[in-house]
């Protein structure tokens, strides 16, 4: 993934953005340090980046200093000199600033400094929720060793009853194997031995049955092929083709995905891709993309209710194409809404889940399964050289003040080559 980054602009902030749009990296201007709060609460961005000429008053480091306690993961990089040095290292000693540019700019600086500051932010994010996860796991032993609870509810239990818990999640809730292995049993028991005709009758509807579950296990173990596939191709995408050959693919994925529409009633509304991006390429994998695309819009569809409208809108924005799909969000079993701020990134991770509710309507149309849906997303993106995050908006389409899920897809733009 390439970090995304909010630039505050200046005299000196020019020769930066030449460097990242040279390697690619996704970025937003903005002119003044008091509009920073309000572009930070609206979008998410891994890096703020200041020139420190830009900070010669005492609210500008108060300001400074709001950001960092606000938006605890957006770091703040410094474009500083030799001349600046002292008032950059105060900064630095008191946590206003994680790290610094120095000018002159230079490309391998620049990259090795973001890359460095990018994978600190994502150990620190991880941390956090492994953290909590640990404490989970201890509040979990405390009440398992609990005698007292023990002889009165009798939860004396195993932790590995979760792990199990989990594996029947992944591979035996709902159609499919589990399904099949039942159908199997029903049919070697109810099947009747004709001895005259040597041979045995099954009932209809349990043919049928069987039928139906092995088409599940077969389109199971096809999803295991496919993952198989995305998992082992790490190669970066090289083809090249217009940002325009992304809305048939949409298209397309949509008219698949029709019948899982018509379960809840609901729709796809799509805008069209800017013209200013005519003049311009992206990397681009059609049959990975598309595995993408639908990966995404399955999950807006499954996490959607009755009648739901979910958006698919494309933004130009300096060097990157922006694609944002967004959809309402609810209330999760833990009384969370949507999608919590500690699980923004851990959400791409293997088998994580905020919902343990499987629901076998959309089995038939999933390429990915087994929780590893928008882990090969994050990967196939990845080979793109595009950015992906998933966060909580504010809905800004209704009038309701309700909450909706924004995913976000921000593609690299390439000028084409004369």
């Amino acid at each position: 993934m390439i970090p995304h980054s909010l630039i505050l602009e200046s005299s000196i902030s020019s020769n930066l953005l030449k460097i990242l749009d040279e390697i690619h990296y996704t970025y937003e201007r903005l002119t003044k340090l008091g509009d920073v709060l309000n572009s930070l609460k609206k979008e998410k961005f891994h890096f703020l980046i200041v020139p420190i000429e830009s900070l010669d008053k005492v609210s500008s480091q108060e300001i400074l200093e709001s950001i960092t306690n606000s938006f605890p993961n957006t770091l703040i990089l410094l474009i500083t000199n030799s001349d600046n040095w002292a008032q950059t290292a105060y900064l630095l000693k008191r946590h206003s600033a994680y790290d610094f540019l120095q000018t002159p700019l230079e490309v391998d600086h620049v990259k090795f400094t973001m890359d460095r500051s990018f994978q600190y932010l994502n150990t620190k994010v991880k941390t956090q929720f492994i953290h909590e996860a640990e404490n989970h796991l201890y509040r979990r032993v405390i009440e398992i060793f609990d005698w007292k609870k023990s002889l009165t509810h009798k939860e004396n239990q195993n932790i590995s009853a979760d792990i199990i818990h989990q594996m029947n999640i992944n591979l035996f809730q709902g159609s499919g194997i589990g399904t099949l292995m039942s159908v199997v049993s029903i049919l070697l028991s109810k099947s009747k031995w004709d001895q005259d005709n040597n041979h045995y009758t099954i009932q209809k509807p349990i043919l049928d049955l069987l039928s139906e579950n092995y088409d599940a296990a077969k389109s199971m173990f096809d999803s295991m092929s496919i993952s198989q596939n995305v998992i082992d191709d790490n190669e970066l995408i090289q083809t090249m083709e217009s940002p325009l050959k992304l809305l048939p693919i949409i298209h397309s994925e949509i008219q698949t995905l029709e019948e899982a529409l018509k379960i809840k009633s609901q729709k796809i509304n799509v805008s069209q891709i800017p013209n200013s991006v005519n003049h311009h390429e992206i990397r681009f994998d059609q049959v990975k993309i598309s595995y993408a695309i639908r990966e995404v819009l399955l999950n807006a569809i499954k996490y959607s209710k009755d009648g739901d409208e979910i958006y698919i809108i494309f933004f130009q924005k300096e060097n990157f194409l922006e694609v944002k799909f967004i959809n309402p969000a609810y209330q999760n079993e833990d009384g969370t809404v949507g999608i919590p701020e500690k699980f923004e990134s851990i959400i791409f991770e293997p088998f994580f889940r905020i919902s343990s509710i499987v629901d076998d309507s959309y089995a038939k149309f999933e390429q990915f399964r087994f929780g590893l849906g928008l882990t090969l997303v994050k990967k196939i993106l990845d080979q793109h050289q595009a950015n992906v995050q998933i966060y909580n908006i504010e809905d800004n389409l209704k009038d309701d003040n309700k909450v909706d899920v924004c995913l976000t897809i921000r593609f690299p733009l390439i000028k084409k080559e004369n």
